[in-house]
């Protein structure tokens, strides 16, 4: 088998084995929520932590979608009290959009899951390795976001 075909059935087995590992957080009540969200809701909330009350504006750029899209993402994702919106003090045609206490909790039992599968990855490897591992990541993961 050549070795991007290798390379492509490895990363098969291990989105499988992340999407078991994070099944198992799936059980806690917190954390139903998280199965229950699209990608691209998931993405949503990401951003809207990153960018830190970011206005509808700023998502429209970075996701380089129309207003309408991301109004109706939000929307959703204020009905599922994972967001709210703050209209801006400055400019009152402007709205700010902030992750609730339950989009904050929903964000960590992800990251829990994403710890749990990087702690089950690896633990087959030694130091060595593991610093190898670590520096192919980062090539990969800066090759990437260019």
């Amino acid at each position: 088998m050549e070795t991007e075909a290798l390379i492509v059935k490895y990363i098969n087995i291990l989105s499988e084995t992340m999407r078991q590992s994070m099944q198992k957080y799936k059980e806690e009540a917190n954390s139903r929520e998280l199965f229950n969200l699209t990608i691209t809701q998931l993405h949503y909330l990401h951003a809207i932590r990153e960018l830190g009350g970011p206005t509808f504006r700023q998502l429209v750029e970075k996701f380089n979608v129309q207003k309408a899209t991301v109004t109706d993402i939000v929307n959703r994702l204020i009905k599922r009290d994972l967001v709210f919106k703050k209209q801006s003090e400055e400019d009152l045609r402007v709205f700010h959009i902030y992750i609730t206490e339950k989009g904050q909790e929903l964000l960590e039992v992800e990251n829990i899951g994403y710890n749990h599968f990087a702690r089950k990855m690896v633990k087959c490897l030694d130091e060595g390795q593991k610093k190898q591992f670590t520096e192919i990541l980062r090539k990969i993961t800066t090759d990437i976001e260019r």
